[in-house]
C-alpha cells in the first residue's frame, strides 16, 4: 500500500447512545468524535438499479482505502472529509492482504433515508 496516496482527511464519528430508566437505548444524534485518519477515493463505475421497471444510475456509493485499523472502520460509523458537505456511512469493511489496508464501502447521506 502506497502511504504517499493517501489525500483526503476525514474525521470518523459515532453517534452517542444513552439508556432511559427503562432500558431502552436511545440515539440523540450528537456525534462523537472516534479519531481523524487519512484515506484515498477509489473511482467506482456506476451501478444499475431496477425499481419499479425502471432503471436508475446508482452513484451515491462510494468505496475509499485507509491504513488498517480494527477499531476505526466499522459498519454504521460515519466520516466527514475536510472540505467537503457530504455525510458517507459505512457500509462494510473488507481487509486488504494482511493488515496492509482497508477497503471502505460508505454510501452518502443523499441516498440514505
Amino acid at each position: 500500500m502506497n502511504i504517499g496516496k493517501l489525500d483526503r482527511y476525514v474525521g470518523v464519528y459515532s453517534r452517542s447512545t444513552s439508556q432511559d430508566s427503562f432500558g431502552s437505548i436511545n440515539v440523540p444524534g450528537s456525534p462523537v468524535l472516534i479519531d481523524n485518519a487519512w484515506v484515498k477515493k477509489i473511482q467506482k463505475k456506476s451501478e444499475m438499479v431496477s425499481q419499479g421497471g425502471s432503471n436508475m444510475i446508482n452513484q451515491n456509493s462510494f468505496e475509499f482505502v485507509a491504513r488498517y485499523n480494527d477499531t476505526l472502520w466499522k459498519a454504521g460509523f460515519y466520516f466527514l472529509i475536510s472540505q467537503d458537505t457530504n455525510k458517507y456511512w459505512i457500509r462494510g469493511v473488507e481487509e486488504i492482504g494482511r493488515k496492509e489496508g482497508m477497503r471502505i464501502f460508505v454510501e452518502s447521506e443523499n441516498s440514505r433515508s
